[in-house]
C-alpha cells in the first residue's frame, strides 16, 4: 500500500473530475451502489477546485466515492486539495465512462450535479483526473492525464508536475533541490510534465527543497521540502493549486501525492 508524502504548507488527499453543465438532479437508488469491477482502467480523482464545494463522485450514475451506510445516508464529500482514492487507484470498467461531480443532497437542499461527462479509459491504464477550474464563474472542467508508471531505472525515484492554478497566465519552473530539468520548466495551466529520474533520499536523510518560479525568474512562490521515500521505482506527482495572489485556503501552494 503507498502512503502519502507530505510537502511544508500543505498535504494532498482526495480528488474529483469531468467536464461541465450546472443541474438539479433528483436521487437514485442506484447511487448507493459503489462501482468495483475486478479488471479494468485504474483511476485516481483529484479536487483541485480551490473555490469549489465538497463533492461526491458518481461513475455511470451510480455512487463511486465516500464511504456509504444504509439509505438514505449521504456518502462521504472529498474537498478541495483532496484525492480518492486515498491510497492506490480505483478500478473503473474501461470504455468511455459517464462520470458526474456533485454536491450530495443535505437536509431540504437537492443534490446538484457541478460536472457531467464521458471520460475514455483503456483497460490496465492508470489514470490521473484534476477537477480544475473556478465554481465561481463556472468553469470547471476535467483534466485527465495518463499515468506512466513503469520505471526506466529501478535505481531511481520519479516525480513530474502537474499545473492546476486557474489564473496562471505564464508557465512555472519547478526544481528539485535546485535542479530544473528541462521537462519541469515553463508549466502552464492544465499542463503536466513527463516524469523525471531522480535519486530516492535515503533512510534518515534530510528533506530536501522543491522550488516554484514563474519561468524566467527567481523567487520561489512556494518554498517547500520533500522527502522521497527511499523505495527505488516509486512515482510521485508535484501538484501546483491554489490562485496567483490568493490568500486563505485559495493560496498558492504545492502538494504531492505518491502514485504507486
Amino acid at each position: 500500500m503507498k502512503k502519502f508524502q507530505s510537502i511544508t504548507k500543505s498535504i494532498l488527499l482526495a480528488g474529483a473530475l469531468s467536464a461541465g453543465l450546472f443541474a438539479c438532479i433528483g436521487e437514485s437508488s442506484d447511487q448507493l451502489t459503489i462501482v468495483t469491477p475486478a479488471t479494468g482502467a485504474r483511476v485516481k480523482f483529484h479536487h483541485m477546485v480551490s473555490d469549489g464545494p465538497g463533492v461526491s463522485i458518481l461513475v455511470n450514475d451510480r455512487q463511486f466515492s465516500g464511504v456509504l451506510t444504509v439509505a438514505p445516508a449521504s456518502p462521504g464529500v472529498i474537498t478541495y486539495g483532496n484525492i480518492y482514492p486515498a491510497v492506490d487507484y480505483a478500478t473503473i470498467d474501461a470504455g468511455s465512462a459517464k462520470v458526474e461531480v456533485v454536491v450530495p443532497a443535505s437536509g431540504t437542499s437537492q443534490q446538484v450535479s457541478l460536472l457531467t461527462g464521458t471520460v475514455p479509459l483503456e483497460a490496465n491504464k492508470y489514470y490521473s483526473v484534476f477537477a480544475v477550474g473556478s465554481a465561481a464563474t463556472a468553469t470547471l472542467e476535467p483534466l485527465v492525464v495518463e499515468d506512466k508508471l513503469t520505471p526506466a531505472d529501478t535505481s531511481k525515484a520519479y516525480f513530474r508536475v502537474v499545473n492546476t492554478i486557474v489564473n496562471a497566465t505564464t508557465g512555472y519552473d519547478v526544481g528539485y533541490n535546485g535542479t530544473y530539468a528541462p521537462a519541469m520548466t515553463n508549466i502552464g495551466y492544465k499542463k503536466a510534465s513527463d516524469f523525471v529520474a531522480i535519486t530516492p533520499v535515503p533512510t534518515g536523510g534530510a528533506a530536501l527543497p522543491v522550488q516554484v518560479r514563474v519561468n524566467g525568474t527567481t523567487t520561489n512562490l512556494a518554498p517547500a521540502t520533500f522527502t522521497l521515500s527511499p523505495i527505488k521505482g516509486r512515482f510521485y506527482t508535484i501538484i501546483l493549486r491554489g490562485r496567483v495572489g490568493g490568500t486563505g485556503t485559495q493560496v498558492l501552494t504545492i502538494g504531492a501525492v505518491t502514485n504507486r
